[in-house]
């Protein structure tokens, strides 16, 4: 049977069934849907497809009013192309580039001026950028590329990390999706300044009393001093405040999209653990680390102790502990670090902070003001 190929691409709006309204009809004219790749971004359904009539006494012309009727019925623009197909070369050779870091305007700029230098061409390509994080999967041909392998990574190496973005490379078998983690290493506060400004303001406390408490202290001696002053609080207390934060859309899209393409997610935080537990259930996180609060198993409240033997600022540690967990190698992991952060600013998971319920465990005695301090100290070190 001779093949009649055509190309079917477009977009439009997103609805449930449209790639069932799309096939439906080619297939009941005896057409035969042989690639077909669609996609929802950001409620816009993408499509592209080929269809084979040669099993069907359909012509150009006519396949061209059904697709027209298809685009009508669903609200979809689209096109139809002949297609010529190119045949791969035995000898083609294939690279997946994978970048990490900080997300700013100009990277993909950058990666595919360098590629189309040396003469890589970019087959594929996936990436997301939320929340202030950048992540982009490259399927290249490097069959006629002009540098040795070792000497192209290098420098696509070294053009990345001047926009601070972290390139990674897999050579071999690269149609095989390999486990990778996407590690968040969270150093500051997660609740956001300008929402810690006016729970200060409505308790009735000076500005720069979280300042007063925490400012100029290590990492795990502002943790310490906020564990201490949750002496004696009831353990539920802090998972009721922890359970009612919510993450913010951003980070929702950001993760979803993340584990849609391969990722396991991870976050370390200097925050508590009763928040980092209810964060890695709130987000479905694969795993939220944070320090660990000792409490008291009669009475159920907090001792105002961290567990000694833990500590989220041991990264490596960590990091083979959550390898093994996953079965990934270390090398396939990727921090990403709110180090040198302007205050206030979210990298990857930022939340939505209840400040009423806080404020009525103040405004009902159930917590004290200088238990509110610790509270706050509680979602990671402040950053000042």
């Amino acid at each position: 049977m001779r093949e009649k190929l055509y190309i079917v691409h477009g977009a439009g709006p997103d609805a449930v069934g449209l790639v069932q309204q799309v096939a439906n009809p080619i297939a009941a004219v005896g057409g035969n849907i042989v690639d077909l790749r669609q996609d929802v971004m950001h409620g816009l359904f993408t499509l592209f497809m080929v269809v084979d009539l040669g099993g069907c006494e359909l012509k150009a012309e006519g396949f061209r009013g059904l697709v027209a009727e298809i685009a009508e019925d669903t609200g979809l623009q689209l096109a139809v192309e002949k297609y010529h197909p190119v045949p791969r070369s035995a000898d083609r050779k294939s690279l997946l580039i994978i970048l990490v870091g900080r997300d700013r305007p100009g990277v993909i700029a950058r990666i595919s001026e360098q590629l189309r230098g040396y003469r890589v061409n970019i087959e594929f390509t996936r990436m997301v950028a939320r929340a202030g994080v950048f992540l982009m999967e490259l399927h290249v041909d490097i069959t006629h590329v002009v540098l040795p392998l070792e000497n192209l990574m290098g420098v696509l190496r070294q053009e990345m990390a001047v926009v601070g973005i972290t390139a990674q490379f897999q050579v071999a078998d690269v149609f095989t999706k390999k486990k990778r983690i996407v590690c968040f290493d969270l150093g500051a506060s997660l609740i956001p300044a300008q929402t810690t400004a006016e729970i200060l303001r409505q308790a009735g406390l000076a500005p720069d009393a979280l300042a007063a408490a925490y400012q100029g202290a290590p990492t795990r001696a502002a943790v310490e001093r906020a564990a201490a002053r949750l002496e004696r609080v009831p353990v539920e207390i802090l998972r009721q405040l922890a359970e009612t934060v919510a993450v913010t859309p951003d980070t929702v899209e950001l993760i979803e999209t993340l584990k849609i393409m391969g990722y396991r997610v991870v976050v370390i935080s200097t925050a508590l653990d009763f928040f980092t537990e209810a964060l890695a259930r709130c987000a479905a996180l694969n795993a939220c680390l944070g320090y660990r609060a000792q409490v008291d198993a009669d009475s159920q409240t907090f001792t105002g102790q961290l567990n000694p033997h833990w500590d989220p600022l041991d990264r490596r540690r960590l990091l083979k502990g959550l390898c093994d967990k996953e079965c990934v190698a270390e090398d396939d992991t990727t921090f990403i670090s709110d180090e040198g952060l302007p205050a206030g600013e979210v990298l990857g998971i930022g939340i939505e902070f209840d400040m009423k319920r806080t404020l009525d465990f103040v405004n009902q005695r159930i917590l004290s003001r200088d238990q509110l301090i610790g509270v706050l100290g509680s979602f990671g070190a402040p950053r000042f």
